[in-house]
């Protein structure tokens, strides 16, 4: 019996002041990995329940339904940290084809705030010479009119239900039909009546001549001090004039630089505001920061990719 203790009290000590076992890296990193997916599936279950989601999944077109929460966290910073919601703004993009992405930035309007729509809509032939994607003014007036619609059941959202009798959308909605590289500040863009635009979305010819261009224009002389540019379609290798025309811009100018790269997009703003922008995007617990990457020598935060449209969307044939 003696002896059978002191193997126990032999073993109990030997058990104690063993160390602990570490935890092995890859076990660490499927831990993680666990924990992602449950994040991301506590999401996928809030979305079945968001309005604005529901109504762009009804919307044909290429983007992705999660550049929606970099959208209103960009939203919150400006309206929260810049208080914008305290004097008059614009929304804009340039490339509306069937509104899906423009819809989601109207989702992020406030009261009085007017959304311009540029496109050249039927005038293909002319002025879209790289096929970068067909506008058509009438399905981009019904879709308009159907989320909007549906949208209004929403107290966050803001429309009285006045329909424009020229347009045959919206009152709010500003429709130019026009070549982008034509556009002017003058002509175009009434400061004094609708205030700089805060969220500026460029998706329109992706040649690097006119993806410069409609940075320059959109940059340089539209934006709000404190906006955001966002640029579609960097990462597309169907379009290399994309990310060409971005590095020409910088190369050019330092008025706006990257702050964040998610779903096919560059998300660009003035490089003091760059911290606060991604402070304020990396705790949002609805965006999926992934890591942090320069592009252009300019520190990013890197989301998700959303790579079926990036790599396989112009593959697949779209109504």
């Amino acid at each position: 019996n003696n002896n059978n203790n002191n193997n126990v009290e032999a073993f109990s000590s030997s058990h104690v002041n063993s160390p602990k076992r570490s935890t092995p890296p890859n076990e660490s990193k499927h831990r993680k990995a666990a924990e992602r997916r449950q994040r991301e599936d506590e999401r996928k279950e809030e979305e079945e329940e968001d309005a604005v989601k529901n109504a762009l999944s009804k919307v044909s077109g290429f983007y992705e339904i999660g550049n929606v929460d970099i959208y209103r966290s960009i939203d919150a910073c400006q309206k929260k940290v810049f208080k914008m919601s305290d004097f008059k703004t614009s929304l804009a993009e340039i490339g509306v084809y069937h509104g899906k992405s423009f819809l989601a930035i109207v989702s992020l309007r406030k009261q009085n705030e007017r959304c311009v729509a540029i496109d050249c809509f039927e005038n293909q032939a002319e002025i879209n010479r790289d096929e970068s994607g067909v506008g058509d003014y009438e399905k981009f007036r019904k879709h308009a009119m159907k989320f909007c619609e549906a949208m209004k059941e929403d107290s966050k959202f803001v429309w009285d239900g006045v329909v424009d009798s020229d347009t045959n959308m919206p009152n709010f909605i500003k429709v130019i039909s026009k070549d982008s590289t034509k556009l002017t500040k003058e002509a175009d863009f009434n400061e004094d009546d609708d205030g700089p635009v805060r969220i500026f979305s460029i998706d329109g010819s992706h040649t690097v001549e006119t993806t410069l261009r409609d940075l320059s224009f959109a940059a340089d002389e539209c934006l709000h001090e404190q906006g955001v540019v966002i640029l579609d379609d960097c990462f597309n290798p169907d379009w290399p004039g994309c990310i060409s025309g971005l590095a020409k811009y910088l190369d050019s100018s330092s008025r706006i630089v990257p702050f964040a790269i998610a779903y096919n997009k560059v998300y660009l703003c003035a490089p003091s505001l760059v911290e606060t922008y991604q402070a304020h995007v990396a705790r949002d617990r609805n965006v999926c920061v992934r890591k942090k990457a320069s592009l252009f020598g300019h520190e990013c935060l890197v989301c998700k990719h959303g790579w079926l449209h990036t790599f396989h969307g112009n593959d697949d044939t779209y109504s």
